[in-house]
């Protein structure tokens, strides 16, 4: 019975890896723009989310459509899109704080008049998973 046990303990940490690779696919970028895509990876609320992560942040020039993958432990996750086509390092906004350049977050959260929030941006990941996320202008 012990043995019967001991594998079925085993089987239960063996089905969840160490690692999980985070595919981001970046659909509808306008890459006349120019400037760089920063693709962030949060892991938890209060992280600065939309804005740059504290886990991990790549950035990749802008094409039709990108990818982005991250190595990460399985978990709750959120990714945060900008495209900064000034490459000043900061989401430029007109004077009602809308952003004038592109953005994007998991689950493909667009609310009319704030920022999105960790919690509506927010995927669970358990194994090597594909994010898509379509930009707005």
């Amino acid at each position: 019975m012990r043995v019967l046990i001991g594998f079925a303990l085993a089987g239960l940490t063996m089905s969840q890896p160490a690692t999980v690779h985070v595919t981001v696919r970046l659909l509808d970028v306008r890459s006349a723009k120019g400037g760089v895509l920063r693709v962030g990876l949060h892991r938890a609320p209060g992280t600065g989310f939309p804005g740059p992560s504290e886990l991990t942040n790549q950035m990749v020039r802008p094409a039709m459509e990108s990818i982005v993958t991250f190595d990460a432990p399985p978990g709750i996750f959120a990714v945060a899109v900008h495209h900064d086509a000034n490459t000043n390092g900061r989401m430029d906004a007109n004077f009602f704080g809308m952003p004038k350049e592109g953005y994007g977050v998991s689950n493909d959260v667009r609310p009319k008049f704030r920022a999105p929030r960790f919690a509506e941006a927010a995927v669970q990941i358990r194994h090597d998973t594909t994010l898509v996320v379509h930009m707005a202008y």
